[in-house]
């Protein structure tokens, strides 16, 4: 072979191992660096009960723990894709609510890292969550999370004094931080500011003695009797309605007893979905040890069972502007006399969830059933 050959099969030579050397190269180290990126790229955000808490830049597996309503929320805003683990309360308001309709799927996410209210680590490990959510009220969430090493997020029940359609507002703000994907609520949050102005305007002129006086039952078996006073919920609903709270003497949300109820006699009493009890409880003395059939509210027939649409509307949700305007019309039905609610509510689920309700829904949504209370500890 001549010296130009040679040299000419060692270019050759050369130029093919350079090329693969280089491609061998970009085979192992490329897919080592990006996976170094994705594990180690943090944020930090604030939440509402005051804690930083570093998540991962991506947000890929949610749990929902203690903060109920939030599902509602997150279900609205970014569907169920992400979503690995709900709190047994949430499936079975869920299952028994229009929120069945729009994700079925709900039914079937794991909710065993819970019961009766207590997290269990070594399930919610199993899931492998990206993050836990839940409620300022059960710090108790939090502790177990974190000491598992994994984020935790707050969602005040105080954010805005209790205020439901306003608190709802704040909690898809926080939401969106933490999913680090930005949703437009400005129809939304606009609604829920017509409402509470449309209640507001009509109610001015009311005198304090001319309100009717409410009641809600938060829990009701045969050894609890739970009724909000002020800084709740119930408190919230009754005098944003146009009602007097008769629990106003209490904070919180004590047990009283069934006497200290004989005493304030209340117009119109309210019961929750987090009991399991009915009017029909009430009006036929069907638990052990409670005497109701001389309390006005029981007399005249003006006890209900709080609807169930998307969530249970005793907290804040994303129906709660609807819950001000249902309650305001039992109040005072002449102000109210224009409001269709069940046209209203027809209109708003097709608004914001997209999808058309019957009149067999909202009769539903009216007459929620006992398992709705399932998952909840009694």
């Amino acid at each position: 072979m001549s010296k130009k050959s040679v040299l000419h099969s060692f270019i050759l030579i050369s130029f093919v191992a350079a090329i693969l050397f280089t491609g061998c190269t970009k085979k192992t180290s490329a897919p080592s660096k990006v996976e170094s990126v994705e594990s180690s790229a943090t944020r930090t955000i604030v939440d509402q009960v005051g804690n930083t808490v570093v998540l991962p830049e991506k947000i890929n597996r949610v749990v929902i723990a203690s903060v109920w309503p939030l599902c509602s929320a997150y279900c609205l805003m970014y569907g169920t894709d992400k979503l690995v683990g709900l709190d047994p309360a949430i499936i079975s308001a869920a299952e028994n609510s229009m929120l069945i309709k729009i994700a079925p799927e709900l039914s079937n996410l794991p909710s065993s890292f819970s019961k009766n209210g207590t997290l269990n680590a070594e399930e919610l490990l199993k899931l492998k969550p990206d993050v836990v959510l839940y409620a300022s009220g059960v710090m108790e969430d939090y502790d177990i999370a974190t000491q598992a090493g994994i984020p935790a997020v707050g969602f005040s029940l105080s954010a805005k004094n209790f205020n439901a359609v306003e608190t709802i507002n704040s909690w898809m703000e926080l939401l969106s931080e933490v999913m680090n994907e930005s949703y437009d609520t400005s129809k939304f949050v606009e609604y829920g500011n017509k409402i509470q102005k449309l209640v507001a305007e009509r109610l001015a002129d009311v005198k304090e003695e001319d309100k009717p006086t409410a009641m809600i039952i938060h829990k009701y078996s045969a050894t609890t009797l739970a009724i909000p006073g002020t800084s709740t919920w119930g408190d919230y609903w009754i005098t944003a309605s146009g009602a007097r709270n008769v629990a106003s003497e209490n904070k919180g949300t004590p047990q009283v007893t069934v006497e200290q109820i004989y005493k304030w006699n209340p117009d119109r009493i309210y019961i929750t979905n987090f009991s399991d009890a009915v009017p029909d409880d009430l009006y036929k003395n069907t638990l052990e040890g409670y005497d109701w059939s001389n309390v006005g509210a029981v007399k005249s027939h003006n006890v209900y069972k709080m609807p169930l649409g998307i969530y249970r509307w005793y907290v804040t949700n994303t129906d709660s502007p609807l819950t001000l305007l249902w309650l305001a019309k039992q109040h005072h039905p002449s102000l109210f006399a224009d409001i269709d609610m069940d046209a209203e509510i027809k209109t708003y689920y097709k608004e914001f969830y997209h999808i058309e309700l019957s009149d067999d829904d909202v009769r539903e949504i009216y007459t929620p059933k006992r398992d709705a209370a399932r998952g909840i500890k009694k």
